[in-house]
Order: structure tokens, then C-alpha cells, then sequence
């Protein structure tokens, strides 16, 4: 299968042989598995102190004739702080007391990443670059009609400023993708905020694969939503972020030479 190569300003320039993930089964299955896989990887193990409800010094004495005994008090028989001349204060220690240990706390134990076959994954990216030349799976996630896949010269690495790269955009017309995102820029609050690095949240718009270290890839990230990631480096999560194929993809002609021998490898 050829795949047609376009100049800067959308007029043809070539045709290029498209590598065998262009016509893959598209398996959603295994894109949300590769996704999540991903995600997981992210997570940091956690949990409370071990001693922390316990460092007090209440306690439950039972003994009837004991000293600091709780029966026949008519008061719970409950750990109990313990205060001078055998008196006791507020219960402690137990899960729903004030300041007590945690029932259920997470513990550092649990197995949060979540494993995935190098096969098995190198079939989920495939079918996800798969899914991004699917013209009916693009238009479902971004509502959109394209003609993709769009494969652009190398001159597009070579970009350094990103109002060339949004000129570029606007001659293929893609540039509605960048608005749409700029549209959906929203402020992260609450609780949320402190957790993330990021001020805001930003719709996902055109993804950038290029053959080697290059300019575009610092160029194109000022633009909402827009990444610029090496066809080497490239991941399920930016072919499908969220787990949803379709998303918009520019490729250089060099990425896809490039692609086509790695699949030649695997």
C-alpha cells in the first residue's frame, strides 16, 4: 500500500510504501490493556506509618479487680488513654475513634503495575497507529473529517518557531483541531490541583512522530494539545490517550521509512 507525501503548503509530493501496522486489525481490547499498562507504571506505592493510631498510651483492661479496670464503670470497654491516679481519657487506637489507626489503610505490598507482554504490546501499538488511518475511528473521536494518514516531507523537522508550524497546520487543514483544544483549556481546581504538576486541562489535538532529534519536537509543543514525540520513542498512549483510538496524526516521510524497518525487525 502507498501512502501519498505532502508538501508544507498540502500540495502532493510523493508517495511513500506504508509500513505493515498501517494494516493491522484494530484491536481496542488490547489498546485499553497497553494504555492502562502505561498508566500503572506511574504509580508510587503508598501507605501510613505502620504505628501511626498506636502511638498512645491507652489501654483496654478487662480484669474486674484490676487497677485501671473498665468493667462495671458503665463505660465502653474500649483503649482508653490513661491519666494520673487511674484515671482514663478518650478512647484511642481503634479505627473509629478520634486520631485511631486507619481499618483498611493501603499498603506498600499491593501490586500496582500491571504487566503486559512485549508481543502482546507491540500488537496493541500497531493497532493503534493502525487506528489512527482509519478515517471513521478519527472522526468518532474527533468529530472531525480527514483524510488521514497525513504524511508530510522532512522539511517539517526542521521547524523552529511555532507559528510556522501552526501556517503548516493551517495548509492541511488541521488548524480546527488546535482551536478546538485552545477552546477546551480549563483551570484544574481543588483537590485535584495539588496533586498535579499541571495548571490546567487541555483537549488533545495532533500528534507529531518524526524520525530523529530535531527542532519540531520543542516547536510543536507550545501548541494546545499538540506533542511531537520520535517514532522510536513512541507510545500507545499518545496514538490513543485515554484509551480511545483515532487521534489526529501528522507523520514525516522519514518516520515512516523509519517505522517500516522496525517493523521489519520485530
Amino acid at each position: 500500500m502507498k501512502l501519498q507525501v505532502l508538501s508544507m503548503t498540502g500540495e502532493m509530493a510523493g508517495e511513500v510504501e506504508a509500513p505493515k501496522a498501517f494494516s493491522e486489525k484494530v484491536r481496542k481490547d488490547l489498546i485499553i490493556r497497553a494504555v492502562r499498562s502505561e498508566l500503572s507504571k506511574t504509580f508510587q506505592p503508598k501507605a501510613p506509618l505502620k504505628v501511626a493510631g498506636l502511638q498512645t498510651s491507652a489501654e483496654y483492661i478487662g480484669v474486674k479487680d484490676a487497677y485501671r479496670t473498665m468493667k462495671n464503670r458503665g463505660t465502653s470497654r474500649l483503649p482508653h488513654e490513661k491519666f494520673p491516679k487511674g484515671r482514663y481519657g478518650r478512647v484511642r487506637m481503634v479505627p473509629f475513634a478520634v486520631t485511631g489507626r486507619r481499618a483498611h489503610p493501603p499498603k506498600v505490598e499491593k501490586i500496582l503495575v500491571e504487566k503486559m507482554n512485549k508481543k502482546e504490546y507491540r500488537k496493541a501499538l500497531d493497532s493503534a497507529i493502525a487506528a489512527s488511518a482509519n478515517a471513521e475511528l478519527v472522526r468518532l473521536r474527533t468529530g472531525g473529517e480527514y483524510k488521514v494518514p497525513y504524511v508530510v516531507v522532512d522539511d517539517v523537522e526542521s521547524l523552529k518557531k511555532t507559528k510556522d508550524v501552526i501556517k503548516m497546520l493551517e495548509s492541511l487543514g488541521l488548524l480546527k483541531e488546535v482551536e478546538k483544544s485552545e477552546r477546551s483549556r480549563k483551570r484544574i481546581t481543588g483537590v485535584r490541583k495539588k496533586r498535579l504538576a499541571r495548571a490546567y486541562k487541555v483537549r488533545k489535538s495532533v500528534l507529531f512522530v518524526v524520525s530523529k532529534e530535531c527542532s519540531l519536537l520543542n516547536s510543536a509543543a507550545s501548541i494546545a494539545g499538540a506533542k511531537a514525540v520520535k517514532v522510536e520513542d513512541l507510545k500507545v498512549s499518545d496514538l490513543a490517550p485515554g484509551g480511545l483510538p483515532g487521534r489526529l496524526v501528522v507523520w514525516s516521510k522519514g518516520a515512516i521509512s523509519k517505522l517500516g524497518e522496525l517493523n521489519a525487525n520485530n
